[in-house]
Parts: structure tokens; sequence; C-alpha cells
């Protein structure tokens, strides 16, 4: 998963553990690339300057964007977290991403969660991040986890901190959540069959 804010005051960080509690609760494993996480030592805060795919072999990579490209590389499937910002995707989602090139996104499946403090839940970021993602080739499934009144007093659940049970984007979060493990089930499947064609 790759939570899509760097701003200090966010929820975007509320929203991913949603995501992340009902992941895990369906058996699989989950790691989240998160600007804000100080395991990252700040890398991902600072604007882009060189992509992981233009180091040379005698360079240092640094470690951050080393253990980055692992979590990305590995994946199965890949779920953004986006607060819609301008009508659009966040940049410290697009400034994170765009560190690792196409063929480490290929062939696997993606989930879109947005977010706003308005009715729409950022839906105008998600049909951006359609073709944002397709172009990487981590194609997004066709139902996606819409946030709408993030900040709202009761969207979350005091208890457990997760979206309320009644609250519509648990709902959109299950849907999303069916079709990417549905996607990238297969997507595994094929490129399992295509290794045993190589060998």
């Amino acid at each position: 998963m790759v939570v899509g804010s760097s701003r200090t005051k966010r929820i975007g960080g509320k929203i991913a553990n949603h995501i992340g509690e009902n992941i895990k609760s369906r058996g699989h494993s989950l790691t989240t690339l998160d600007p804000r996480d100080p395991i990252h030592d700040d890398f991902f805060m600072r604007l882009m300057e060189k992509t992981y795919f233009h180091y040379k072999e005698d360079e240092i990579i640094p470690a951050p964007l080393v253990a980055a490209a692992k979590l990305v590389q590995t994946a199965d499937a890949i779920v953004v977290v986006s607060p819609e910002y301008n009508h659009t995707i966040s940049p410290a989602l697009t400034n994170t991403m765009n560190y690792f090139g196409g063929s480490m996104y290929d062939k696997k499946a993606s989930g879109i969660c947005t977010y706003s403090a308005g009715l729409w839940g950022g839906a105008r970021c998600g049909v951006a991040l359609r073709s944002y993602l397709s172009e990487l080739g981590c194609l997004p499934v066709s139902a996606t986890c819409q946030v709408t009144s993030a900040w709202k007093k009761g969207t979350f659940n005091d208890d457990t901190g997760l979206l309320n049970d009644d609250h519509m984007g648990t709902k959109l979060c299950n849907r999303m959540l069916d079709q990417l493990e549905w996607q990238a089930n297969a997507l595994r499947d094929a490129k399992e069959k295509d290794e045993d064609r190589v060998e």
C-alpha cells in the first residue's frame, strides 16, 4: 500500500489503517510505503532527484530507496490511498511512486482509495489515478473506495479507529478489495505460468 499524504496534519493514515486491517483480515500480508514513516529516514519527503532505475552499477543507491524498491517489486498488488488536491492526485503519491519504473509495477493489480472533506470522496482524483496506474502497468480494478467527509466527527469509530460500519467507505472498501483479491490472484497465476514456460 502506498500512502499519498505527506502533511503533518492528515487523515490518510487512519484511512490507510482501515484498508490495511481489512487486507490482513483476509489472510494477506501487507507492507506500506508511507513518506512520513520514520523507517524511510525522510527520504520520500524530499522531491525526487534521481529515480531508482537511473543509478548505475558503480553507484551507491540510498538504503531507503533499495528497501522501498524491494517492497514494490515483491508485491502482488498495489493499493494507493490518496487525498484529492486541486481535483487531482496528491504530489506526495506521484513523487513516491515515480521513483520506480513500470517494470516494477507491471502485470499487477491495483486498488484505488481516495478521500476528501466533501461529499465526493476524492472521485476526481480517482479518475486521474486510473490513467496514472494503467500507464505504470498496475491495472486498477473497477471498484474504488471513496471516503467522504473524511474529517467529519463520527466517520471513524472511537474505539477501533476504523471507519464506522455504516459509513459508505466501509462498503466500498470491501467491494474494492474483493475485486483486487481476485485480480491479483489471477495475475499471479498467469505470471507463474509464464515463468514455467520460460524454464
